[in-house]
C-alpha cells in the first residue's frame, strides 16, 4: 500500500479572522506546524501540496522562511513533494521567491506535466496557476494515465463553483472522472469534500467562523483493490 499526504491551502501569512480566542496571527503557524508534524512523522511515501501556500496578504521574510523549512523537514524524511502554485500564490512573488529542495518537484504553469515517482509506481499529472483569475478548464487538457502506475492528478480548481466564493480553473467531476486517474488532489476550498475519487484536502486551519470545524489533510491510501482517502485532523484549534 502507498500512503500519501495530499494538503493544500496553507496560506502561510494569513491571519484569522474575527478570532476571539487565539492568536491571529500565531494561530496559523501552530496549525501549520501540527500537520507537518503529523506527516513529518506519519511514515508517508510522498507529500503532495495542491495550491495556495501563501496567502496573498502575506508580507515579510517569514512566510518564505517557513515553507523552505517545511520543504526541508520533508526531505530529511526522505519524502518526495509534488508541488503546483494556486490563485494565490499567482497573485504575488512570494512563491517564485522560494527556494526549494531537491525532492521537490514544482509543475510549470503552461501546461500540464508528469512526474514519474518510479519507485513508488505512482504518476502525477500537474499543472501550475499562473492566471489568478484562470476560466480555462485545465483539467480537460490533461493527459491520459500512464499504464501500469497509480496515475493521480492535482489541480486548484473551483470546480463548478459553489463551494467557493472565487471561480479558478473551473471544471466538472465528471471532467475528472473522464481522465481516468486514481485519485485527484484538488486544492482551493478550505473545507474538506470528498467526491469519489476527487477530494479537497481542506486548509490546515479554519481562517474564519464559515471555516469551522476539524482542519488537517487527507490520507491517501493507494491499495491494490482501490484508493481510500482518510482525513487527518491536526489542527490545533477549531471555532
Amino acid at each position: 500500500m502507498i500512503r500519501i499526504a495530499h494538503v493544500s491551502d496553507l496560506h502561510i501569512g494569513a491571519e484569522l479572522k474575527g478570532a476571539e480566542l487565539f492568536d491571529p496571527v500565531e494561530a496559523p503557524y501552530d496549525a501549520i506546524e501540527e500537520m507537518v508534524a503529523s506527516i513529518e512523522d506519519g511514515g508517508y511515501d510522498a507529500v503532495i501540496i495542491a495550491g495556495d501556500v501563501y496567502d496573498r496578504a502575506a508580507a515579510g521574510k517569514r512566510p518564505v522562511r517557513t515553507f523552505r523549512r517545511i520543504l526541508e523537514r520533508f526531505e530529511a524524511a526522505e519524502l518526495p513533494v509534488a508541488l503546483i502554485s494556486g490563485n494565490h500564490d499567482a497573485e504575488d512573488k512570494l512563491f517564485t521567491r522560494t527556494e526549494t529542495t531537491p525532492n521537490t518537484w514544482v509543475a510549470r504553469a503552461k501546461a500540464p506535466t508528469t512526474l514519474v515517482w518510479h519507485d513508488l509506481g505512482v504518476a502525477v499529472h500537474a499543472q501550475s496557476i499562473k492566471d489568478p483569475n484562470e476560466p480555462r478548464d485545465l483539467a480537460a487538457g490533461y493527459p491520459k494515465p500512464l499504464a501500469g502506475l497509480r496515475n493521480i492528478g492535482v489541480l486548484h480548481t473551483s470546480l463548478t463553483g459553489e463551494h467557493s466564493r472565487r471561480d479558478i480553473a473551473p471544471t466538472t467531476l465528471e471532467v475528472l472522472e473522464a481522465r481516468g486517474y486514481d485519485y485527484w488532489a484538488l486544492g482551493h476550498v478550505h473545507n474538506r469534500m470528498l467526491f469519489g475519487n476527487a477530494a479537497y484536502s481542506g486548509s490546515p486551519y479554519g481562517r474564519r467562523k464559515s471555516e469551522a470545524g476539524p482542519h488537517g489533510y487527507n490520507e491517501v491510501r493507494l491499495r491494490s483493490s482501490g484508493v481510500k482517502v482518510v482525513p487527518v485532523d491536526t489542527a490545533p484549534f477549531t471555532y
